[in-house]
């Protein structure tokens, strides 16, 4: 079995062989990934995930609903732990986007139903087979970008999109020659599957409710 090229540091391997590009559906852990995703833009892959243990402390382990009420002139203060962590633009961002997803979560029940909207609750499989091949942005990041900016979200260009696409699993963008590739679709169609049961759990619920409506009224 052939791996992607990745540096050789074993939390990064780890990640990259048990979370990159898996499907992820808890709220909690894709506002994770999305703040990870714009931290990119000062930070490599490799700090970030040495210094995640400081991020759960900082962001209360990324509930959108308590990072939305941080006290945005203390975590940003100099000598802060967040100061060490990202810079005062990315870590207001990072709040303000937990906002946005409270925001989101009353409209559409959760983040993960409006992200996943995106893609039809289905992961998208690239089958690239070179490094080359894999882009930096796509037509659908630009689409969600574009609806995140509208919501209010900050720090979330095609290019920061794109990589939290592929991290938490909207798209599959391990190179069909990793052995991560096959795991990922099956995670994905499994997920699929899983959704659609509660998907149709709860239509059932709501039509149990109706009905004992209708009798009762």
């Amino acid at each position: 079995m052939i791996k992607i090229p990745i540096p050789v540091k074993s939390y990064y391997v780890a990640f990259h062989d048990e979370e990159w590009g898996v499907p992820v559906h808890d709220d909690k852990k894709l506002f994770e990934l999305l703040s990870f995703s714009g931290a990119l833009a000062e930070l490599t892959w490799p700090t970030i995930l040495s210094k995640r243990q400081l991020f759960w402390e900082v962001f209360l382990d990324f509930d959108p609903s308590a990072v939305s009420r941080m006290n945005e002139k203390k975590i940003v203060a100099p000598g802060s732990p967040a100061s060490s962590l990202l810079s005062e633009l990315r870590l207001r961002s990072i709040i303000e986007n937990a906002r946005q997803i409270c925001k989101v979560i009353e409209e559409f029940g959760s983040f993960d139903t409006y992200i996943w909207n995106f893609v039809n609750h289905k992961a998208i499989v690239s089958q690239f087979r070179y490094p080359r091949q894999v882009p930096v942005k796509s037509p659908k990041a630009e689409v969600i970008s574009k609806d995140l900016v509208r919501r209010g979200f900050r720090s979330v260009g095609p290019t920061v999109i794109y990589t939290f696409m592929q991290v938490a699993g909207l798209t599959n963008d391990h190179l069909i020659s990793c052995f991560r590739f096959k795991e990922c679709t099956s995670n994905a169609l499994n997920s699929k599957v899983k959704g659609k049961a509660n998907e149709e759990a709860t239509e059932v619920g709501l039509l149990l409710a109706v009905n004992k409506l209708s009798f009762t009224s």
